[in-house]
């Protein structure tokens, strides 16, 4: 009963060592936007939004690459309420060779051979989509997405259909948080019409992110893992046939 006990917890804290969430850029926002999930149609109908991390916001987190699964947002500093619906939104994630405020106006010269949907439909953001306190603003992925930080930077790319109509309480503009140093992980590109090739503004800002992850061990831990399994199944045999022989209930030749 120990050794599988000594299993059960070796594959458990396996699985759940990694879990992580991982907040980038890193520190506090220090300022505030409403591209493009809080975009209004009085600026434009819809957006089209590629904002890049940096993979050091992830390299020094413990793991060689992570599952990306969950991304939230925090309400910025002299927003008005969000309690609103999106009707048609797309995320995109991939790996980047471009980095902070060297993004393409180009948005297709941007995106990484591993692009990938990751959310599609409406987003419901009505009284907040998640419990109180930092980042309760969360989009759960339809498809979690593997980020090998080795491999380069992460790119998201957010398609924003429909624009919300302007808000009408005071303070009428909506905003999430926002980083907005020159030399920092981050930076975006936008333009206002969701189809096309070319951004049309430039910022060094990025939204205030926190990614819910796993870490996916290395190869070599993997195979340390399995080791470790094995000799535990062959000590648990081996108890098992000496037992059996103690008691009497090993047949004789």
């Amino acid at each position: 009963m120990r050794v599988f006990f000594l299993l059960a917890l070796i594959t458990t804290s396996a699985t759940i060592a990694h879990a992580a969430s991982i907040v980038a850029p890193p520190g506090s926002p220090n300022s505030a936007s409403s591209d493009p999930f809080l975009s209004t149609t009085d600026n434009a109908q819809s957006v089209r939004y590629q904002q890049v991390y940096g993979a050091s916001d992830f390299s020094t987190q413990g793991s060689p690459q992570y599952l990306i699964s969950e991304i939230r947002f925090e309400g910025g500093e002299g927003s008005g309420p969000i309690d609103d619906v999106l009707p048609n939104v797309q995320i995109y994630l991939s790996t980047t060779m471009q980095s902070a405020d060297s993004l393409s106006p180009v948005f297709g010269e941007n995106i990484g051979l591993n692009n990938m949907l990751v959310y599609s439909g409406p987003i419901d953001w009505t009284y907040g989509s998640g419990p109180g306190g930092p980042f309760s603003f969360r989009i759960p992925l339809q498809q979690p997405f593997l980020y090998d930080w080795s491999a380069g930077n992460l790119l998201m790319e957010v398609r924003n259909y429909q624009t919300l109509p302007p808000n009408v309480l005071p303070p009428s503009t909506r905003l999430f948080a926002l980083w907005d140093t020159f030399g920092d992980t981050t930076s975006y590109v936008a333009a206002f019409d969701v189809n096309s090739p070319n951004a049309s503004r430039l910022n060094t800002g990025g939204l205030w992110t926190m990614f819910t992850v796993t870490g996916v061990p290395e190869p070599s831990t993997i195979c340390l893992l399995l080791v470790g399994v094995s000799a535990l199944v062959l000590i648990a045999g081996r108890r098992r046939a000496h037992h059996r022989a103690a008691s009497g209930l090993t047949q004789p030749r």
